[in-house]
């Protein structure tokens, strides 16, 4: 990860005469303009918020992959954690002057010429309190014109100290926890006292209930990088750190904090070769002994001696600061590549260390040879190794050991990195428990845990067995650049999907379902779905609503950075309409619970041969996310029950090994790998068939025919079965048989009805998805279409959910929540009493009840569409060497500084909205965002297009005759526009036409663009 400097560009920009206008009409209870108003001419003025220069801003970032085949170095979450290489760009110079804060001053308007028919200019009067919503006129836009600050519970920390309570946080009464966070990271920490306390209040009126306070032991933050150590803290920079603790306290925000980010440890700390080991000592800190000395000593002077002067306490006895990360992004899984390349004194600590564990395992060299033999009598150990010498190699960590160079394989035979994923799991704990421990001994009382490598279960195993939770990322279409090419410049690549299309690990809820461990809370503590991907949006009620189905315990957006100017750019959520317009949004549904928690639970075991089997663990069937909630298990021994305290409704092993048999809930049973060892050895047949006295033969290609699982009846597929069953014992025993071939005398699998399982000997990975589809549908009742599985379309167990990958679609509807998000052709209302639309393409639309009502009864709501942003002055587009791909990468040629647009234009059909029976708005608008909240009589309306006409149905009256849309849609009955001078108007009136239903008051407000 990296953080990469913004520079300031000019107050006005040469391009602001294209920005779009931001218009908020209040229509609230007063009576209609009469006719001498609305026939003189009125003043208003401008409502501008002032913008200040910022320090350099910070960005997140990832290392990236390499990508066989494109040639380009790919960055997603995967593999960029992995390499945790962040580093701060030196900050760019900032101008002589800060710029002047623009003043509000009054416009006056000169009457219209007379025109037959047409209606004046209304007042355009700016109210005190209108929330500015346009990046490109504060520099702390709000996400909505509504205030969502009564999600919040001030003060934070009244209830006590967080704990960790089997899979959930909960408070010391008992009651559930869950937070809706942001991250705010290094520099934009360091902000005036007068920004910290408007930053505190934007995230308290957009709904965050916590702040994770990440990236402050490093360049621009709390250490002094002039001394000789890494030691002492900048008293003004802690006071910093201080006061954004104090603010957030007093607003009802509680406090994640990180230990170890990025610190740089020097040679006066007593650390040897301190250059050569890199930001934050990744990995060596974890198992030397002086960088954790340094560890415990940096988190003692600052949760412990040190004493906020704004609360009086000490970190470590403030209930406001609930989650403590001891490191982020670390560890030997983490850092997995350098096990082999490591600087000295290290490298020779390492091995030793390697060589001391094998020789506690296996006690000799020839103890070790054996167990490095596989089933072919072929030793791994190479001739030159001895443990009594202590010379045996490390491993080549990787799950690709086919892409090392031919010199490097024989260090990455299968058992070696098997057992290099024990060593590491082993030294991990070690560590994890010792920190733990002091942690405690120094006052600490809140959940403590690490971020490591979070889809990679090895490492998850340790953490969860020694530490209070479990941390994860996820970012949607995360930049990569050119194979040879610097990172974070440009050209820049993404994929540019829309995130509703995928349903592998890149998606969101697939991606999760990996790192989720069962009875442990669960942490998405970095999420973002990344810009220039054109449908971002999207993804921002994909991730709020399916948490809310997983029922995770924090979701904290990375990340909102302070800069002197609008601008978008790949993480900062801040300047971006797109993502910081919904974040309200998300805060309502996710701290209300308005979507409901799964019904039903997968577990995916892992016994130790599965855990410690060193290749990739996600598989397709991890896409039953979309479904329900999916969580991994961990266990030893020859049989996996569920713990009864936790319901588990299905088990599917991961198919990873022959051994583990599985009681006390349904199943899939399936293998994949017939593996009883980390050796590689094999058994003849899984364990789980052995109660059945089946024996299962490899049959190669084969037709099924199915009758009803996993495909309708009378379906026939072509299978290449590893592992066939045989058709005539299945027959005599009364199991229903699930494919067959009847010629060949063969079985996919049957069904147990007796026990409820279905048990197969191998399954093709896309096939395990659809059984388990089917197993829930059968032992649980939860609906199942076998074409709409075929099609990636996936309703969830609640009914409330239905995701159409094929088509780039999402609905969400809920009696209070209803969203249409991607692909909208053709859409038109949600599966249940509420929104409904007419004549939207694309975008994410919602309605959200404000009053704990249902849509159809509220009196209270929001109704907002949002679509992309981008700066005006970006380069993003497909990059034409690769056009012949279907989804071809898009390149970044030039980021842009900015003012951000949403492209938002006057279209000639409208979209309709509606509630039920009950039209709402007529909006004449093509791409742009506009919001409408509607409390009782008082109406507000937002657009942020120019030359938008909108109509108001305030009671529900009829759209008239609909004859008038289209080409005569400006003599639409009470049609009324934003003009470009930033005034609004009433559209003229054909002769004879009904009177209009409503007009703007008394009271309008409108918020103008500078200039």
């Amino acid at each position: 990860m990296k953080f990469v400097p913004q520079s300031a560009v000019p107050s006005f920009s040469p391009f602001s005469h294209l920005l779009p206008f931001v218009a908020v009409v209040a229509v609230g209870a007063a009576s209609l303009l009469p006719a001498a108003a609305q026939n003189r001419a009125t003043s208003h003025t401008t409502a501008n918020a002032s913008v200040k220069s910022k320090a350099p801003a910070v960005t997140k970032s990832k290392a990236p992959a390499l990508s066989s085949r494109t040639g380009l170095r790919k960055a997603p979450l995967a593999q960029t954690a992995r390499a945790g290489q962040k580093r701060l760009a030196a900050p760019a110079a900032q101008p002589a002057a800060r710029r002047a804060t623009p003043v509000a001053r009054p416009v006056r308007l000169a009457p219209p010429a007379a025109q037959p028919n047409r209606a004046p200019i209304i007042s355009t009067v700016p109210r005190a309190g209108v929330p500015v919503l346009d990046p490109n006129r504060t520099a702390y836009p709000r996400a909505s014109m509504h205030d969502f600050s009564n999600l919040l519970d001030a003060p934070a920390g009244k209830y006590g100290f967080l704990q960790s309570k089997g899979e959930h946080f909960v408070w010391p009464n008992g009651k559930r926890a869950r937070f809706w966070g942001i991250n705010v990271a290094n520099t934009s920490l360091m902000e005036s006292d007068h920004d910290i306390t408007q930053i505190i209040n934007n995230f308290k009126t957009a709904g965050f209930n916590l702040v994770r306070l990440h990236h402050f032991d490093e360049r621009g933050g709390i250490i002094d990088l002039q001394a000789k150590d890494s030691r002492r803290f900048l008293p003004d920079r802690l006071r910093k750190l201080d006061f954004w603790i104090h603010k957030a306290r007093q607003a009802g925000l509680y406090v994640y904090l990180d230990l170890l980010d990025y610190r740089r440890f020097k040679e006066g700390d007593g650390v040897p070769n301190a250059e050569a080991i890199g930001r934050a000592g990744r990995p060596y800190n974890v198992f030397d002994p002086r960088l954790i000395e340094l560890q415990k000593e940096y988190a003692y002077k600052l949760l412990r001696e040190h004493v906020n002067p704004y609360t009086g306490l000490a970190y470590v006895d403030d209930p406001a600061i609930v989650m403590l990360e001891i490191y982020d992004e670390s560890g030997l899984f983490m850092r997995r590549d350098v096990w082999r390349t490591m600087p000295e004194p290290y490298a020779r600590r390492f091995k030793t260390m390697w060589n001391a564990w094998l020789r506690a395992r296996y006690k000799t060299t020839q103890g070790l040879a054996s167990a490095w033999t596989d089933a072919y009598g072929v030793s791994t150990l190479t001739s030159g190794e001895s443990l009594e010498r202590g010379t045996v190699e490390l491993p080549a960590m990787t799950w690709t050991p086919q892409l090392l160079p031919a010199s490097q394989r024989v260090w990455a035979t299968q058992v070696r990195r098997n057992d290099g994923a024990l060593f590491a799991h082993d030294v991990h704990k070690k560590y994890f428990r010792e920190m733990k421990a002091y942690m405690h001994s120094i006052g600490v009382k809140i959940p403590i845990s690490v971020t490591g490598r979070f889809e990679d279960l090895a490492d998850l195993r340790g953490i969860s067995e020694e530490l209070d939770f479990i941390g994860s990322n996820f970012y949607y279409d995360h930049p990569y650049w050119a194979k040879k090419a610097p990172a974070w410049q440009v050209p820049s690549y993404f994929h540019n999907h829309n995130p509703v299309s995928d349903i592998d690990d890149r998606s969101m809820a697939a991606g999760i379902s990996l790192a989720r461990v069962r009875g442990k809370p669960f942490v998405v503590r970095e999420w973002n779905y990344c810009w220039p991907n054109r449908s971002r949006s999207t993804g921002m009620i994909e991730a709020a609503a399916y948490a809310s189905l997983h029922d995770i315990d924090a979701m904290i957006l990375f990340v909102y950075e302070t800069r002197p100017t609008a601008r978008v750019s790949y993480f900062n959520v801040r300047s971006d309409p797109s993502r910081w317009g919904l974040v309200g949004v998300g805060a309502q549904i996710f701290l209300q619970g308005l979507i409901q928690p799964s019904r039903h639970r997968i577990v995916v075991p892992y016994n130790t041969v599965d855990v410690f089997t060193y290749q990739r663990y996600h598989q397709p069937f991890y896409a039953l996310g979309w479904a329900t909630r999916v969580e991994n298990d961990f266990f030893d021994g020859p049989i996996y029950r569920p713990d009864k305290s936790m319901p588990a409704d299905l088990i599917v092993p991961p198919g990873r090994s022959g051994i583990g048999r599985y009681e006390g809930a349904p199943a899939v049973l399936h293998t994949e790998n017939l593996r009883r060892d980390l050796a590689g050895r094999s058994v003849s047949a899984p364990q789980y068939l052995t109660e059945y006295g089946i024996v299962g033969q490899p049959a190669g290609n084969v037709t099924l025919s199915f009758d009803g699982i996993m495909f309708g009846p009378g379906v026939q597929r072509d299978r290449n079965l590893s592992m066939a069953l045989p058709l005539a014992p299945l027959a005599g025993a009364g199991l229903r048989v699930i494919g067959h071939n009847q010629l060949q005398n063969v079985a996919n699998g049957f069904l147990d009805e007796k026990k409820k399982r279905f048990v197969f000997g191998s399954l093709e990975p896309m096939d395990v998805l659809r059984a388990s589809l089917d197993a829930l549908q059968m032992f649980h009742g939860v609906p199942n279409n076998h074409d709409a599985t075929e099609q990636n379309v996936f309703g969830t167990d609640t009914g409330e959910m239905w995701r159409d990958a094929a088509s780039g679609r999402l609905v969400v509807s809920t009696p209070q929540f209803q969203a249409l998000c991607g692909n909208l052709n053709g859409v038109g209302r949600v599966l249940v009493p509420g929104l409904r639309v007419r004549n939207l393409k694309s975008g994410t639309l919602i309605a959200l009840a404000l009053d704990n009502k249902p849509l159809v009864d509220s009196r209270h709501f929001v109704i907002k569409l949002v679509t992309d942003a981008r700066n005006l002055d970006e380069d993003s587009q497909r990059d034409p060497r690769f056009a012949h791909l279907p989804q071809g990468q898009w390149k970044i040629g030039v980021l842009g500084q900015g003012p951000v647009t949403t492209f938002g234009r006057a279209s000639k059909t409208p979209i309709q909205i509606g509630i039920e029976g009950r039209p709402l708005a007529d909006i004449y608008l093509d791409r742009g965002s506009f919001e409408l909240v509607v409390n009782g009589n008082n109406w507000q309306f937002y657009c942020d297009t120019p030359g938008a006409r909108f109509a108001l149905y305030r009671n529900g009256q009829s759209r008239g005759n609909q004859a008038t849309a289209g080409a005569n849609a400006g003599a639409r009955t009470g049609l009324q526009s934003v003009g470009l001078a930033g005034d609004v108007r009433m559209l003229p009136q054909p002769a004879g036409a009904p009177r209009p239903l409503s007009q703007f008051p008394a009271d309008v407000a409108l918020v103008r663009g500078m200039g």
